[in-house]
C-alpha cells in the first residue's frame, strides 16, 4: 500500500515493505551458516587443543614422578634404623624374589642396591638362577625388552608400633645386630615392648649382659620393571596375550597375601617405555679404614657403569642415575614421532607412531650408602 504525503509544495511517495524476499532469505540463511560453521570449527579446535593439553601435561606429570619415585626410594637404600655394619656380600648373587628364607634376606642387606641390565633395547636382562621365573613373575609376557630391573633394600623410615600383620617380614635392629621377623598377629610378632622377649631385644656382641630395645620398622624389598600392559590379567597381575599394550612402570614388594610371605605386583606409571639404570661405585682407596670399616670414601669413582662384572662392587654403588623414556598414554593422529631418544648412550627410535615422548633423568646419592664410608677429617 502507498501512502501520499504532502510535503511542501509537493508530493513523497514511501513506500513500507510487507516481509522479505526470497533472495534476501536465502543470503541470510548463507550468512548465518557461515558463521555456524566458523562457530563449531572455533569449539573443534578449541576441544582439540585442550585434549592435546591433557595430554601432554599427563605424560610431563607421569615422567616426573615416576623419576621422583624412584628417586626417593634410592635415597633411602640401605637404612636399616640404626644398624651401621652391613657386614660382607652373600656369597652368590641375592634372590630378589626371595621371601620365604630369613637367613638369605638377612644376608641380602649387605647389597641394598642391586641391578639386572638388559644389553640391548631387544633383549630382557637375564634373570637366570632367581626364583623370579619360577614365580612366573618375570615372563616374556611380564618384562618389556630393552628395561633393565632396579632392586632397592630398605627398612621403613617410621618405627612400626601397630599390630602386626601375619607373614609380613618385619626388622628389629640397633646399632650392632639385626633381626629379620615374619609377623605373627596372635602372637604378637613382633612388637617394641621392652617384655625380654629373645626377638625384641639384641644384645650387643661380646657384652652378653647388656641389652636395648631394638625397634621394629618393616622391612622393603622393591624390585623395579617395565612391563607391557599396565593391568595384567593373569595372577598377581601379570601381563599375557590379550592384555592392553600400555607399557607401565611397576615393582615387585614383599608383602604377604593368601597365607604367605609373597612378592605383589603393583603397578606405578603408566606410559613408561624403557628404563635404563648406571651406578657410581665407590672403590678408591681400596684398603680398609680404620674408622668407617670400609673402602672408599663415599664418592664414586669410575664413570657410570650399567652393570658390574665384580659381583662384590655392588656393595660399593653409592650413586645412581635412572633414565626413563615415557610414552603418552594415548595417540595424537596428527603427530608421528620421527625422532631418536638417546637413554643412558643407548639410541631409541624412530618409532613413526602417533605418541610423543620425553627422556626423563635423575640422578640419586644414596646417603646411606655413601654416609658409611666418609673418612672423618
Amino acid at each position: 500500500m502507498k501512502h501520499s504525503i504532502r510535503s511542501g509544495h509537493g508530493f513523497t511517495c514511501r513506500s513500507r515493505q510487507a516481509g522479505l524476499s526470497l533472495l534476501e532469505l536465502m543470503i541470510s540463511i548463507t550468512i548465518g551458516a557461515i558463521l555456524m560453521t566458523g562457530l563449531v570449527a572455533t569449539f573443534n579446535q578449541s576441544g582439540e587443543s585442550r585434549r592435546e593439553l591433557e595430554k601432554t601435561g599427563t605424560l610431563i606429570e607421569n615422567g616426573r614422578y615416576a623419576v621422583s619415585m624412584i628417586y626417593e626410594d634410592l635415597r633411602h637404600a640401605g637404612f636399616f634404623g640404626f644398624f651401621y655394619d652391613l657386614g660382607n656380600p652373600p656369597a652368590t648373587v641375592p634372590d630378589p624374589c626371595e621371601v620365604a628364607d630369613l637367613a638369605k634376606l638377612k644376608g641380602d642387606v649387605a647389597l641394598p642396591i642391586q641391578g639386572f641390565a638388559a644389553a640391548t633395547l631387544l633383549t630382557r636382562p637375564d634373570i637366570s638362577g632367581t626364583t623370579c621365573d619360577d614365580k612366573g613373575l618375570f615372563t616374556i609376557a611380564n618384562l618389556k625388552a630393552g628395561s633393565d630391573i632396579l632392586v632397592i633394600r630398605r627398612g621403613d623410615t617410621g618405627v612400626f608400633t601397630g599390630n602386626p600383620v601375619d607373614d609380613v617380614i618385619y626388622m628389629q635392629a640397633n646399632a650392632r645386630a639385626l633381626n629379620l621377623l615374619v609377623g605373627n598377629s596372635s602372637a604378637s610378632v613382633p612388637t617394641d615392648a621392652a617384655d625380654g622377649v629373645t626377638a625384641n631385644l639384641l644384645k650387643y656382641p661380646g657384652k652378653a649382659a647388656v641389652t636395648t630395645e631394638a625397634e621394629t620398622r618393616r622391612y622393603r624389598v622393591h624390585v623395579y620393571f617395565v612391563a607391557p600392559c599396565s593391568f595384567g590379567s593373569a595372577a598377581n597381575g601379570v601381563c599375557q596375550g590379550g592384555d592392553d599394550d600400555v607399557p607401565t612402570l611397576k615393582r615387585l614388594e614383599l608383602s604377604a597375601s593368601g597365607g604367605a610371605t609373597v612378592m605383589e605386583i603393583v603397578p606405578l606409571v603408566e606410559g613408561v617405555e624403557f628404563m635404563k639404570v648406571r651406578y657410581g661405585i665407590d672403590n678408591s682407596p681400596t684398603t680398609t679404614h680404620a674408622v668407617t670399616g670400609s673402602i672408599g670414601d663415599g664418592i664414586p669413582d669410575s664413570v657410570y657403569v650399567a652393570s658390574t662384572t665384580a659381583f662384590a662392587d655392588w656393595a660399593n654403588v653409592v650413586t645412581t642415575q635412572v633414565h626413563l623414556l615415557v610414552r603418552a598414554t594415548q595417540e595424537t593422529q596428527e603427530h608421528t614421532d620421527v625422532k631418536s631418544y638417546s637413554i643412558a648412550g643407548v639410541t631409541a627410535g624412530p618409532f613413526n607412531a602417533h605418541y610423543r615422548r620425553r627422556v626423563y633423568s635423575s640422578e640419586a646419592l644414596s646417603r646411606n650408602m655413601a654416609g658409611r664410608r666418609e673418612v672423618p677429617k
